[in-house]
């Protein structure tokens, strides 16, 4: 295991932050943000369409069992 990784020298072994990865890491950071809020708010759309489809459909069960109880089903 040390044979594997002492080609490696410590002193080469750093991460300058210079001004392009920075802007790099800000972009990236923002990517995410955006992509987070858009995913929040089509969540919450989602959630206001599923709510409107199911007062729609009681709405609609409803007027079937008003429009049922005014003409009773003969029985033959």
């Amino acid at each position: 295991m040390v044979k594997l990784f002492s080609y490696v020298k410590y002193s080469e072994a750093s991460f300058p932050m210079t001004g392009q990865y920075t802007a790099l890491l800000l972009l990236t950071t923002l990517i995410w943000v955006l992509l987070w809020i858009g995913y929040r708010q089509n969540k919450i759309n989602d959630e206001i369409k599923r709510k409107e489809k199911e007062e729609r459909i009681n709405a609609k069960t409803e007027r079937i069992r008003k429009l049922e109880s005014l003409y009773p089903n003969r029985n033959k």
